[in-house]
């Protein structure tokens, strides 16, 4: 993920989204990081508007996420549900009801190798996302960390902070089961 490789935007398209969905990588344990990108849909194209990249309290960052799915009126999101993904997305999922959100909270386990997800999606990441120009977030934010760590990844040795990548590869893999396909008409063969 170098950062010329990125597609970029500075505002979002000036109509209303065809949806607004988000994912969200769980805080396991230890300097471990919760990443939930915010993501404004137009077409194929996917506007990476905001996010929570956080390690820090697991009560704190569970109601950052909350208050960031109502913020933005997300409309569906997606927890891993690793070791306690789902008990993390059940109390998410209450926060956001008390907080009037409409967000719907799904849940679904990882079966995929984390290295080889990041690496096989991490086209279609480049081809479908778009990201904040640098010039809109400050380097310290959560937007700012989300990406220095989403640029730092590499595939020769090992990586301090994979779950910013990890949690892309879990959008657009998200972005994919919702996608429908395609319906051509065609002659009558008899």
């Amino acid at each position: 993920y170098s950062a010329d490789e990125l597609r970029r935007f500075f505002d979002l398209p000036d109509r209303e989204p065809d949806g607004i969905v988000a994912v969200c990588d769980t805080k396991a344990k230890g300097s471990d990081y919760a990443f939930m990108p915010i993501m404004y849909l137009y077409g194929q194209d996917c506007y990476i508007a905001d996010c929570v990249c956080d390690n820090g309290d697991p009560g704190v960052v569970e109601e950052r996420l909350a208050q960031m799915l109502v913020k933005h009126k997300v409309q569906m999101c997606q927890f891993e549900s690793n070791s306690a993904g789902w008990h993390i997305a059940e109390k998410v999922q209450n926060r956001v009801k008390e907080l009037g959100g409409i967000a719907k909270i799904t849940t679904k386990p990882t079966t995929i190798n984390k290295e080889t997800k990041i690496v096989v999606n991490a086209p279609a990441v480049k081809q479908r996302c778009l990201f904040l120009d640098s010039t809109k977030y400050k380097p310290n934010s959560d937007y700012g960390k989300a990406m220095s760590m989403l640029t730092s990844y590499t595939m020769a040795g090992r990586n301090k902070h994979d779950d910013v990548c990890d949690g892309m590869a879990m959008a657009v893999l998200y972005l994919d089961s919702m996608t429908y396909g395609r319906v051509e008409v065609i002659p009558r063969p008899w």
